[in-house]
């Protein structure tokens, strides 16, 4: 696989080696501005805060800064933290990482403690800006409040003659709130497995997640008249994720198709199975790079309400696309300027509050340092 400058890029943000007992810092941010097009339209931008652009300019919701820390205790073992702030949180600090590595053989690497989730192709570094074309992926996609697990996991390097790849498998736990259901949500057993396959200018990676024993506290009001009266509703659920995504990129022209599916296996449905499609093409110009995405979510209407004489959720099952234009400028070494466009209709038959049909004109500047 050819190492472009934005997967350069993700190199330097991501851990890198450092001497013994020495400490090596890293660090990204993007500063980002929107505004929707019409006074009821609002769209969000930052999933773990529920930010939202809306027909105010904002720049909070999309902008952030990061700073990592890495230091190796000897030639096997390292120590990782990354803290994060987001504008969505005034910008106050949490630990995004803190774990341990060990590199057990030239092939296998094993961590434990707070780490990325690896559920889907860009989830690794999603936060990384300047590591895509986008100001963000596809939010019909990355709509993900839970970023981070806390276990145990393993890289296995493969090198099959002309492919070359990783396998990656995990298991731990995670708990995070999601402001569009108002739900907390804690994933009390998460397990899966990844594996990232590369042949020349193309890229493969499949992924399977399993959340078998998940637990979600809804937050109901029972009295209509007052509704900051809430009961605690809570709903014990497994659940699995998969992913499917396959790249190209020659240096020049550049495309990526990746689909993933979440599924509801309780008895009954107690939530719809959620699916997302997108596909994203681009062309690089020298520093400048056009590209234009489709993309689309829909849920099956396979759920039913566990509230007597409450409506099924699958009576009114969400559907979204979405059709994006941008332009990339990478006007300085580890430095982009980003403008895109984003109109997305909303097919539901009855629109929930925080999506509807949308325009929405985003500008961003991603840095690493």
């Amino acid at each position: 696989m050819k190492l472009t400058p934005w997967l350069m890029a993700v190199a330097i943000a991501l851990p890198t080696s450092a001497n013994a007992f020495d400490i090596r810092f890293n660090g990204f941010m993007s500063i980002g501005a929107g505004v929707t097009l019409d006074k009821d339209q609002n769209y969000i931008v930052d999933p773990v805060n529920g930010g939202t652009y809306t027909n105010e300019l904002s720049f909070a919701p999309g902008s952030m800064i990061a700073i990592q820390a890495l230091a190796r205790v000897n030639d096997s073992l390292t120590a990782t933290a990354q803290m994060i702030g987001r504008g969505g949180e005034d910008f106050d600090t949490s630990f995004e990482w803190a774990y341990l590595s060990y590199r057990a053989t030239d092939s296998l690497e094993l961590r434990a403690g707070r780490q990325r989730a690896p559920l889907y192709y860009y989830s690794r570094f999603l936060d990384l800006g300047y590591g895509y074309q986008w100001i963000r992926p596809p939010m019909e996609t990355y709509n993900l409040f839970v970023t981070t697990v806390e276990g145990i996991s393993a890289d296995y390097r493969l090198n099959l003659g002309p492919v070359s790849g990783t396998w990656t498998g995990y298991i731990g736990a995670t708990e995070s709130y999601d402001p569009v259901a108002g739900s907390d949500v804690h994933f009390r057993r998460l397990a899966g497995t990844a594996l990232d396959l590369s042949l020349s200018d193309f890229t493969f990676r499949g992924a399977y997640h399993s959340a078998m024993d998940t637990q979600i506290t809804r937050y109901i009001a029972m009295d209509p008249n007052n509704p900051q009266n809430t009961t605690p509703f809570r709903l014990d659920l497994p659940l699995a994720f998969m992913s499917a995504a396959l790249s190209y990129d020659n240096g020049t022209l550049f495309s990526i198709v990746e689909a993933t599916r979440a599924v509801n296996d309780g008895d009954p449905d107690l939530i719809n199975n959620r699916n997302s499609v997108y596909a994203s093409t681009g062309y690089r110009i020298g520093s400048l790079t056009p590209h234009l995405t489709y993309a689309v979510y829909w849920e099956d209407d396979n759920g039913v309400s566990p509230l007597p004489g409450a409506p099924d959720p699958g009576a009114n099952p969400v559907e979204l696309h979405s059709y994006t234009a941008g332009v990339r400028w990478d006007f300085d070494i580890a430095a982009a300027l980003k403008l895109e466009y984003t109109h997305r209709q909303d097919h539901t038959e009855v629109p929930l509050p925080h999506f509807g049909d949308a325009d929405v004109i985003s500008v961003a500047i991603d840095v690493v340092f």
